[in-house]
């Protein structure tokens, strides 16, 4: 399943196929089948972290940050994994601008939230 969620990643979508773009959204609750967006979240430069919790009937949702560019928008840092009714703590030391997540669970009705921290 791995080698699966690399090779989606490699053809995420661009910003094109992402969500609208949205308010500064430090906190966000989706729902999607499969594969979703989060809203994206105008941040400033620094060091963020983000509280993702995870709900679905899968082992896990694969999540990669993306920071929105002119162009195709730059994938930051590595695919993190989130277990399903769990949780995970990514952190991230971002240049500031619009970034938003792209999810992957492979199973419909998955749940994500995410607070986005700065410290």
């Amino acid at each position: 399943m791995t080698t699966a969620l690399t090779l989606a990643f490699a053809s995420a979508p661009g910003a094109s196929a992402a969500a609208p773009p949205s308010a500064a959204a430090p906190s966000f609750s989706i729902w999607f089948n499969g594969h979703g967006n989060s809203p994206k979240a105008d941040l400033a430069a620094g060091e963020h972290r983000i509280i993702l919790d995870g709900s679905c009937d899968g082992d896990f949702v694969a999540a990669q940050l993306y920071h929105v560019t002119w162009g195709a928008d730059r994938k930051v840092g590595n695919v993190v994994r989130i277990p399903c009714h769990g949780r995970a703590l990514p952190q991230y030391q971002l240049s500031g601008g619009e970034y938003y997540f792209y999810f992957l669970s492979g199973v419909d009705n998955t749940h994500i939230t995410g607070d986005w921290r700065q410290d």
